[in-house]
């Protein structure tokens, strides 16, 4: 291991070409970082002419030598200091972009002296390959071509050096050689014996930077090992994983790892994975990564419905997610798996799903803490018969869930609006969807009305007709029954009514194509009384809809 500070130059200045690994992380640096470069350049601007010997210390790259390397390129893997060497190369392409049609020669010196081996050809033209993901970016700045559309990371930080250099008035030879002289990194070169794979975790072990994502994506190439199968792997399999799913990456793996049925701790998921495949080869790793891809697919369909092909899957999946289920994902991996593999139904999958939906719901309405599904979701493959599946489901999900002489009267009573729009919204429309209109309305356009009125949250806002109908107790069925599901309908003229009268509530009412809403066209008050009596016959159809799991049918 060779270790010398030398300045940018030293680095790019030769015949050499840098190349970002498949398991480094693509380009990260965002404009906080890129401006803290930028203000440091502007430092060393002001004092170089003051004081010539000023400069500003980088930090360290490592670099390790390639035995493939060419007759006339040196190839070494840049294991670390990605981050700052590209930011670096974007701002000297801006500068020479700047010199374009004013001083050729200059243009000349950037490129063949830190962007381009000017007599390579074809790959061994750059000085630098990015990861996949950056390299069509990259290799369009340094050619001076179209960025094309769409936000990325490096052509955010090609924009910001853009604008800092149009808006101003630099001496753009002293910025050049500011960059290429005042600027100071710790080079640190890898013997070709070494593993740049373990090199590279031991530099970032202790640091908090990497993703768990980031981690296993190492280790798992450093299984693989052969150069050629890595690169035929990542293309195939885990390029695809990071195109899909993006920052979700690292919540999938997270609960990935949860679906053998034990917890792991989100932080270690990495070290849940590796002491899995310690002992395998790498046959296993490469079977693990195509794992990986596989039930990324199914995550993505969990967890962005719109892409799950089947629609009464991605209604489902839809209703889920609006009620925020996310508890059971490694649960549902599990049931996608046996569902693609035939080990069960389609419509064994829809009445999964829909006992889920019943349980969770009911209890919600019942107030059971939450913090328990997590735990029980995690388990809840493991401990299920797989030759009985829907009875063994019920059986272990009964003792939790509420009968429905409870859920009844969570329906009546539980101020379901204050848990938030969707869930109000999902509940409504359920109810109204069960009632078979037929022209059934778009409920994307709907609001939720409160029958009586919200009153801007301060009862003494009420007007003196609402405190009237209302009755004495008008300030007790303010504060218990203001959000709960009897005071609440879906309207799309939530604005217009507003803290209209009920005389007037029910005249748009009744004139809704809502079939929910045609319960209003014989009510001539609204009191605890009817506000009860509306929730009962509310409560009536979504016992039907989230029924009992003891002796229910799901379809």
């Amino acid at each position: 291991m060779y270790a010398n500070a030398v300045a940018l130059h030293k680095i790019l200045n030769s015949n050499l070409q840098m190349i970002i690994p498949i398991f480094q992380r693509p380009y990260s640096w965002g404009k906080e970082q890129v401006r803290t470069l930028w203000e440091d350049i502007l430092k060393l601007y002001d004092n170089v002419g003051i004081n010539t010997k000023a400069t500003h210390f980088l930090g360290p790259i490592v670099r390790v030598g390639i035995s493939t390397s060419s007759v006339d390129t040196l190839k070494l893997y840049l294991i670390d200091g990605q981050q700052r060497i590209i930011t670096l190369m974007v701002l000297l392409a801006c500068m020479r972009n700047r010199f374009r049609g004013k001083d050729e020669n200059i243009v000349r010196k950037i490129e063949s002296g830190y962007l381009l081996n000017y007599e390579e050809k074809e790959e061994n033209h750059y000085k630098l390959i990015p990861s996949e993901g950056d390299r069509d970016v990259f290799k369009r700045i340094i050619k001076r071509e179209d960025l094309g559309e769409g936000r990325n990371k490096l052509k955010d930080t090609f924009e910001f050096f853009n604008k800092r250099l149009e808006n101003s008035d630099f001496d753009l030879e002293k910025l050049r050689g500011i960059i290429i002289n005042n600027l100071i990194l710790v080079n640190i070169d890898v013997d070709k014996e070494e593993n740049p794979y373990l090199i590279f975790e031991s530099l970032n072990a202790k640091g908090t930077s990497l993703t768990q994502a980031d981690l296993i994506r190492n280790y798992i190439f450093m299984k693989i090992g052969n150069e050629d199968k890595q690169r035929e792997l990542y293309r195939e399999f885990w390029r695809p994983m990071e195109e899909s799913l993006g920052t979700a990456l690292e919540a999938f793996f997270w609960r990935y790892s949860l679906k053998d049925g034990y917890f792991v701790k989100i932080k270690r998921t990495y070290a849940n994975l590796k002491s899995e495949l310690e002992t395998n080869n790498e046959k296993n790793a490469e079977d693990e990564l195509k794992k990986f891809n596989l039930y990324s697919k199914y995550y993505k369909w969990l967890s962005e419905p719109k892409y799950e092909p089947n629609p009464n899957l991605r209604k489902r999946f839809n209703r889920h997610n609006r009620w925020e289920i996310r508890t059971e994902y490694p649960f549902l991996l599990n049931i996608y798996k046996d569902y693609v593999d035939s080990h069960i139904t389609l419509r064994q999958f829809y009445e999964i799903l829909d006992i889920i939906e019943s349980f969770v719901i009911r209890r919600f309405f019942n107030r059971y803490p939450t913090n328990k599904l997590n735990t029980l979701f995690i388990g809840l493959y493991r401990n299920l018969d797989k030759q009985n599946m829907i009875v063994s489901l019920k059986k272990i999900l009964l003792n939790d869930c509420p009968n429905d002489e409870q859920f009844k009267e969570g329906l009546i009573n539980f101020p379901i609006y204050i848990s938030g729009a969707e869930k109000t919204s999902l509940i409504l429309e359920t109810i109204e969807e069960s009632l078979h209109h037929k022209e059934p309305v778009k409920m994307e356009k709907l609001q939720i009305e409160h029958i009586m009125p919200q009153s801007g949250g301060d009862i003494k806002k009420m007007s003196q007709d609402w405190k009237n109908i209302l009755g004495d107790n008008y300030e007790f069925v303010y504060s218990k029954y203001l959000h709960t599901l009897g005071n609440l309908t879906l309207t799309g003229y939530n604005q217009e009514l507003g803290m209209k009268s009920f005389e007037n509530k029910k005249k748009f009412l009744r004139d809704s194509h809502l079939e929910s809403n045609k319960y209003f066209e014989n009510i001539n008050s609204w009191n605890e009384r009817e506000i009860i009596k509306r929730a009962e016959a509310l409560a009536k159809i979504a016992l039907n809809v989230w029924r009992d799991l003891k002796d229910a049918t799901y379809e």
